[in-house]
């Protein structure tokens, strides 16, 4: 079986072709015009936004309801007992008999009823009693049957209030460094998350853009007015700003909806250093992997073979996203997480968490920060070399080796 030698067909540009940034404008604006706030746009972020809103407010904001305990008039005293054990833990409810109690029981709106019996107490519940409540019941139980022990052997119930009440247990903390702010922790990593959601939402379908275009020879005709250089920076800044606007969306009304149940978390004291850092890192980190996608997908012209051409690319967003999580939560105050966070790749993903976990040097940020630069500069040559030596060329896949080699 004959092997197809991949071909490169001769493309005359036109001398006066744009140079400089204002072919990546050009560029850029296209790709806006055809795929910005298109129909296609519009539908997939509104159904995302739609689920976003939907999660919270039909989970109620995510808390559940407190157990309600109903009681009848002679259990009223160890109910209150209860209460005042569980705090907002249990909520009470007074019925008149044994029969209002079973009542609501079984249309749901009580978890327990508390009654009366020869022999102490009675507790009625539909299937099996809730194991707070039913920790709560046995603590209030226990507690009255010692007071009539203690009034019995002539023993006054207020000393003992007193003696029990002054019982205290004092806890010392061991701890190894700070306690994790974890309200930071969580925004650090994520920004990772939301990068490789992004990779995925819109990464994948500007490689298979890329692969129909050389396919249908249309970036023959777009590389007569454009270089490959800026053709492939408008692509993957038009991406960039089309991920990041759905994403910003999405975030938005999820936050609405936890606003109104809510269940908005406390973020007054979330730290904007981690803020500003996880914001850098998002976009640095979007742009790195979808500029080596576009470059690796310049290489294929058959959707068979697009999944594994792009898996270096998606390797570079999922590893450091598992790095960040596993390093910072198993490996935090370490030389580990100060190597990753300052490693080609790893740094725009853990960096924003390690903020959150550590004092940072300002040294080692600023290292962090030209690190990224660096990271998505060598991305960009590298991706761009192989799409300049592979998007022009047809008849089967080209080797990564000739695709660096040909421009």
């Amino acid at each position: 079986m004959s092997t197809q030698t991949p071909t490169r067909p001769e493309v005359s540009a036109d001398p006066h072709r744009i140079r400089g940034l204002g072919g990546v404008r050009i560029v850029l604006r296209r790709e806006l015009a055809t795929k910005f706030l298109t129909k296609a746009f519009l539908v997939s972020t509104l159904l995302f936004a739609l689920t976003a809103l939907a999660g919270p407010l039909l989970a109620g904001g995510g808390e559940d309801d407190a157990p309600v305990l109903a009681h009848t008039g002679p259990t009223a005293d160890l109910a209150a007992a209860v209460g005042a054990v569980g705090g907002d833990v249990v909520s009470l409810e007074q019925v008149a008999d044994e029969a209002a109690g079973r009542q609501l029981v079984e249309q749901g709106e009580a978890d327990a009823v508390l009654l009366a019996a020869d022999d102490g107490v009675r507790v009625l519940v539909e299937d099996s009693l809730d194991p707070q409540l039913g920790a709560l019941l046995q603590a209030a139980v226990q507690d009255r049957s010692l007071r009539e022990a203690a009034g019995a052997a002539g023993v006054d119930p207020q000393l003992l209030t007193e003696a029990t009440g002054a019982a205290q247990a004092t806890v010392d903390v061991v701890a190894v460094g700070e306690d994790l702010a974890i309200a930071d922790v969580m925004l650090g990593l994520g920004f990772a998350a939301g990068a490789v959601v992004v990779v995925l939402l819109w990464g994948i379908p500007l490689a298979t853009d890329v692969m129909q275009e050389k396919v249908s020879r249309v970036v023959e005709v777009l590389l007569t007015s454009v270089r490959p250089w800026q053709l492939l920076a408008g692509k993957v800044l038009a991406t960039t700003v089309i991920g990041l606007t759905q994403l910003v969306v999405v975030l938005g009304a999820g936050l609405g909806a936890l606003a109104l149940t809510g269940g908005l978390p406390d973020v007054t004291g979330v730290s904007w250093t981690v803020l500003a850092a996880g914001v850098v890192g998002l976009v640095l980190s979007i742009v790195i992997c979808n500029t080596l996608m576009a470059g690796l997908a310049a290489r294929v012209e058959r959707q068979e073979d697009l999944s594994s051409a792009l898996q270096p690319a998606l390797g570079a967003a999922l590893v450091p996203m598992a790095a960040a999580f596993y390093l910072v939560f198993e490996f935090a105050e370490t030389r580990w997480l100060d190597v990753a966070s300052m490693a080609p790749v790893l740094s725009t993903f853990v960096m924003p968490a390690r903020l959150a976990v550590e004092p940072v040097p300002v040294w080692q940020l600023g290292t962090a920060l030209a690190v990224a630069l660096a990271t998505a500069v060598a991305a960009f040559a590298v991706a761009g070399r192989v799409y300049a030596g592979s998007v022009l060329r047809s008849g089967g896949q080209v080797p990564l080796h000739e695709a660096l080699r040909n421009r």
